[in-house]
Formats: structure tokens, sequence, C-alpha cells
């Protein structure tokens, strides 16, 4: 039994060293796993590049466009052939999306090298990013006029758009789609919401002022009840120290009496 056991391992070691010599002029093609398809930011994947390996003491040398330094593992499968792999984790996000990763395997044959290379694109899913509004036409508007405001946003899947005005109630929703246009009757302040199945984002603020009106009543609020804190926060401060300047002068009053006192009896 022993006899055959080590017949069959040298029938193998054969068969890999054969394998090494006369290696095809097209290796097989290194594996990269798991499938880098429907992933989602934010997630941890490791991925691993595994390759056919003839021959145990001369395992075909990977490489790839992640991390240089991966540990090179040479493992035996259940029918007894060899496999070497590296392997990388990755924690996603949206500037992984469209990524290219590849890996070759190069196979020492007699008389120099034969390389197989594999290929595959990463697709990676994330939140709406960098979303912005802008308004055309920019400046100050006539009454009457039509204005057009447009909502970009960066995100897959694509996401869907939401207009809100600001008001002296609360966020009004007032319309839904990447282009809100409207016949402009008063000024306000205007801003978009950008959202899908991962998340949303807002854009900052367009105010669309009418000529000769000024500001908007609810700017106009904005900007008196901010005087009117930042005001009561001076007066405060200022009272607060001449009513600590002044207790500490009658203090003071009050010592120098009693001294005044005290020297008189």
């Amino acid at each position: 039994m022993k006899v055959y056991h080590s017949l069959s391992e040298n029938m193998l070691t054969v068969n890999m060293l054969l394998s090494v010599f006369f290696l095809s002029d097209s290796p097989e093609k290194p594996r990269i796993e798991p499938d880098l398809k429907d992933l989602k930011e934010h997630q941890s994947v490791t991925v691993t590049c595994s390759a056919f390996t003839p021959c145990p003491h001369s395992p075909p040398e990977l490489t790839w466009n992640l991390q240089q330094d991966s540990l090179r593992q040479t493992e035996k499968n259940t029918n007894g052939t060899l496999t070497t792999k590296i392997q990388e984790n990755i924690t996603l996000s949206d500037t992984h999306d469209g990524y290219n990763i590849r890996c070759s395997a190069r196979y020492p044959v007699i008389g120099g090298n034969k390389t197989a290379e594999t290929e595959v694109t990463l697709s990676v899913s994330y939140a709406p990013k960098d979303t912005s509004a802008s308004i055309s036409p920019s400046g100050l508007v006539s009454a009457g006029s039509w204005v057009e405001l447009s909502c970009s946003s960066r995100a897959k899947p694509p996401p869907s758009f939401t207009w809100f005005r600001n008001s002296e109630h609360g966020d009004i929703n007032v319309s839904e789609g990447k282009v809100y246009s409207f016949n402009v009757t008063e000024g306000g302040e205007y801003y978009c919401v950008a959202t899908n199945d991962l998340g949303q984002t807002r854009s900052s603020v367009i105010i669309v002022t009418i000529k000769g009106s000024g500001l908007g009543v609810y700017t106009k609020i904005k900007i008196l009840g901010s005087v009117m804190l930042y005001g009561s926060i001076i007066i405060f401060q200022c009272w607060f120290r001449f009513s600590k300047r002044d207790k500490k002068d009658k203090e003071e009053g009050n010592v120098a009496n009693r001294v005044m006192e005290v020297q008189a009896s």
C-alpha cells in the first residue's frame, strides 16, 4: 500500500514537471474572485487572484495592480492539484467604481517564462455626492420672467431630484425632477436634494432676487434675527462686564472707608 501511494505521488510530481516543461503557448489565465459586481460603498471585500500551479517547487509569480506585498500562498486542492494565490482586503468607496484590477501569472519554463493575465472591472454603488444647483439666467431677474433651476449629482444608481423652497413656515417641496422652471413672482431661496437607495445629499441654497425688490421677505427676517441675536449677546456681555466692574469698585470703596475709619479712631 505504501509502495502504491509513493508511486502515485511520484507520478503526480512527474506530471507537474512535464506541465512546466511543456506549458502551452497560452497558459491558463489566473482567476480573480469573488464576483466584483453589485458591490456597495463602505463594503469590505477580500479580493483573491489564484493560478494553477504545475510544480510546487516553481510556483507561478503572481503580480497585480493592488498592494504589491500581498502574501503569496500555495494550497493543495482536493483533487491533488496545486493552486497559488494572493489576497488583498479592500474597503470600497465611490472611487473604486470602474476601477480595473489586473492580475498576471508568470510561469517558469525552459528557456524563459510564459505569462497569462486576467482583468476585471469593479462595479460599486454609492450614495449621491457633489450635489449642486445652478440657475439660468443668473443674477437679478425681472418679475414675471421665467427662470430655470438645474440640479446635478454623482450617484450610482442614478438619483432622483427634489426641489425645496425655504419659507418662514419651513421648507416647502415645490418640484420633482432634475430641472425646475417657474415664473418668478417673488424672490426666494431654493435648494435641491439628490436621493437614491444608498442615501441623499442636498445642494447649497440658490437665491432668486427680483430686480428692484432687494432681498426677499424670508431673507430679511433671517438677517434681522441674526442682527438681533448678536446684538443681544453684545449687550449682555457689556452689562455683565460693567456689573462686575461696578461691584469691584464698590468693594474697593468700602475697604477704603473702613481703613479711614480705623485710622480716625
